[in-house]
């Protein structure tokens, strides 16, 4: 096989989601007790991490507090977002990412808001080719226009193309059906799951980065 790119998902694929998210949550509860004298960092914190509330997250706890509005959810979400903190890779994500791209054009395909400045801040940024951003195009990772506009940006083709992802419920189906092979980083968020359906589920699966480039020299040797 001939592999022309290897393309990346970004949050618990390259770093830790986690870190990201604990300092959105402080800063969208902070600006919640700014504006209504609340303090509930700890309770959006369970509801997040112990409770494992995740799209929605922020109705659902002014939706436990009827004395306060739900207009401060826009308020939230914002400083989520938009909040400035020191990311890190996990540690192997560097070095993999040096000793691909001197053999392949890197990509990167991700869900959520702030792709591009997540990379600043995680000086990744240099690293990829193409960068496409679900949010900008009002899609997901279940669409096929977000995979097609990343091959076509690389100018590769769907077979010599590798996708590299965390999460089965989101991640692989669509590259599967497209012909790119799959690979499951198992760490993060989502290592717990499995894939919803048999057509989910990545191809190979990996605990590592790290594991990836000989992975990735294995099939190129033998297929």
């Amino acid at each position: 096989m001939t592999l022309s790119a290897v393309c990346f998902d970004l949050d618990d694929t390259l770093y830790p989601y986690d870190e990201y998210a604990r300092a959105g949550l402080r800063a969208a509860a902070d600006r919640l007790a700014d504006v209504t004298g609340h303090r509930l960092h700890n309770e959006l914190a369970d509801l997040y991490f112990e409770e494992g509330i995740t799209p929605g997250i922020f109705d659902r706890l002014l939706d436990r507090h009827d004395e306060i509005p739900d207009r401060h959810t826009t308020e939230m979400v914002r400083a989520y977002h938009d909040v400035d903190v020191g990311l890190s890779p996990y540690r192997d994500t560097t070095a993999v990412l040096e000793l691909l791209r001197d053999r392949h054009a890197l990509g990167l395909l991700a869900d959520g808001r702030n792709v591009d400045r997540k990379l600043r801040m995680l000086g990744l940024a240099e690293y990829f080719e193409t960068v496409v951003a679900t949010a900008r195009l009002d899609a997901a990772k279940t669409d096929r226009d977000p995979f097609e506009r990343l091959l076509s940006g690389l100018s590769v083709p769907p077979d010599g193309t590798i996708y590299v992802g965390d999460d089965p419920r989101t991640d692989f189906e669509v590259p599967n059906r497209l012909g790119m092979g799959t690979v499951r980083v198992r760490r993060g968020r989502f290592s717990h799951l499995d894939a919803p359906a048999d057509r989910a589920e990545a191809n190979v699966e990996i605990a590592r980065l790290e594991e990836l480039p000989p992975l990735i020299d294995e099939s190129t040797t033998t297929g």
